[in-house]
């Protein structure tokens, strides 16, 4: 399964790949893929412009998040506490605790982020920016609640909202995700994938 996994992401996610959210402005650059790591980590360049990130506390249940700061503040909340970090600062947001990170400065945030260990990431962005730059997002460039159910349902990085509970998020995912499929909803859509 781990051998499928990483043969699959040999097809998409390249260093030096960049991604533009045309809806938040979010960019994120490639530096180090699943591939590259042996899908120990996936490492990106991310700048989020003011008042931009997501500000909503969710958590991850497989893998650890984490962020140097290159230039700006980044904003980030964790255990129920807001803290800010500066440039040169080295930030950890570990898995299962609830957390939020955006951006609360006038100045773009620019980031090193990394997520360990890489699972399907890499293909949750190429896909989460596929949808953006056809429009498939809200004005906040949030996906659409069925896609959702279809990622918690379907992905190994899978991210949950901190203020409903991970079973009946689980529970909602198994109901609909059948109901999405139907609808065209798939966890990854080959559209987007960039074959090097």
């Amino acid at each position: 399964m781990e051998g499928a996994l990483l043969q699959n992401q040999n097809n998409m996610a390249f260093v030096g790949q960049i991604f533009k959210n045309p809806i938040t402005g979010e960019t994120v650059e490639f530096l180090e893929t699943a591939n590259e790591t042996g899908g120990q980590y996936t490492r990106f360049k991310t700048t989020i412009p003011q008042g931009k990130g997501f500000e909503v506390e969710h958590l991850h249940i497989a893998g650890d998040e984490s962020f140097v700061i290159v230039r700006g503040t980044l904003s980030y909340k964790l255990n129920g506490k807001t803290y800010n970090a500066a440039a040169g600062e080295y930030v950890v947001l570990p898995k299962g605790i609830p957390h939020a990170h955006w951006n609360a400065d006038a100045e773009d945030l620019v980031m090193l982020q990394t997520i360990s260990p890489s699972m399907d990431i890499d293909r949750f962005l190429e896909t989460l920016f596929g949808l953006a730059m056809e429009g498939k997002l809200d004005s906040k460039g949030q996906p659409p609640f069925l896609q959702v159910m279809v990622w918690i349902r379907h992905m190994q990085s899978k991210t949950y909202l901190a203020a409903i509970p991970r079973r009946v998020q689980d529970f909602l995912a198994f109901v609909l995700t059948p109901i999405a499929s139907l609808m065209g909803y798939q966890p990854f859509y080959a559209k987007y994938e960039v074959v090097k």
